[in-house]
């Protein structure tokens, strides 16, 4: 698996009454919409299946797979990320800032597995989508300033609006807040259609960022 080239996602497939989880290589820029560059597409959509073990059994990738990442747009300044030809160098000059924000956009069904006894999304599902989702947004913006955005959970604040229906397509859009700090934080709202059900904050630590070396 080349970065650049291809990513792997989840494809359901149906053989002899089992469901297999397979995977496909698909082009990251015919799949990943918005304004950012390709190159960082393709780079954090591979770190987002990374961290969801897409491939392996960690716990919650039966429902991790069905998730599809469809955006990803950089707010902050006034350029253009659509010409491929420039991509390299558009990530090379916005290194170092710290005016841009970055959101990321998943959408997947609700299933039966994904619910309570009442056919509403369950109160943990909601969180475990919410973690690798606000994440990205942070993961993304620390691609573009050339910074490690990765770290673990620290406190994460989830305020349900609405229940969610059993069939129910829904968007998770995500927010960069705050980045270049050992503690990092985003936003997080679960929409279906044009109704925000579940609204969040998710606070990360990397404890290595920042650190300088200590001098006799």
């Amino acid at each position: 698996m080349t970065r650049t080239s291809a990513i792997c996602v989840p494809l359901l497939q149906s053989q002899t009454n089992e469901s297999h989880h397979l995977f496909e290589e698909v082009r990251v820029e015919e799949n990943i919409g918005g304004n950012a560059p390709k190159k960082i597409k393709s780079l954090a959509a591979e770190v987002f299946w990374h961290f969801v073990d897409a491939k392996g059994s960690s716990y919650g990738v039966e429902t991790g797979r069905k998730l599809r990442f469809t955006e990803i747009n950089i707010s902050g300044d006034h350029q253009s990320f659509s010409t491929e030809a420039r991509d390299t160098q558009l990530i090379e000059n916005h290194k170092g800032r710290d005016d841009l924000t970055v959101e990321t956009v998943f959408e997947v069904v609700v299933d039966r597995d994904m619910c309570n006894i009442h056919g509403t999304l369950h109160g943990s599902c909601a969180a475990y989508f919410v973690d690798p989702c606000s994440s990205s947004s942070l993961v993304t913006l620390g691609l573009l300033l050339g910074i490690d955005g990765t770290g673990v959970s620290q406190s994460m604040n989830l305020i349900w609006h609405r229940p969610i229906y059993m069939g129910t397509k829904i968007n998770i859009r995500s927010t960069s807040v705050f980045l270049t700090g050992r503690i990092r934080t985003a936003r997080c709202e679960i929409w279906a259609g044009n109704s925000l059900c579940i609204s969040a904050v998710h606070s990360t630590i990397n404890p290595t960022a920042g650190r300088s070396k200590a001098k006799l």
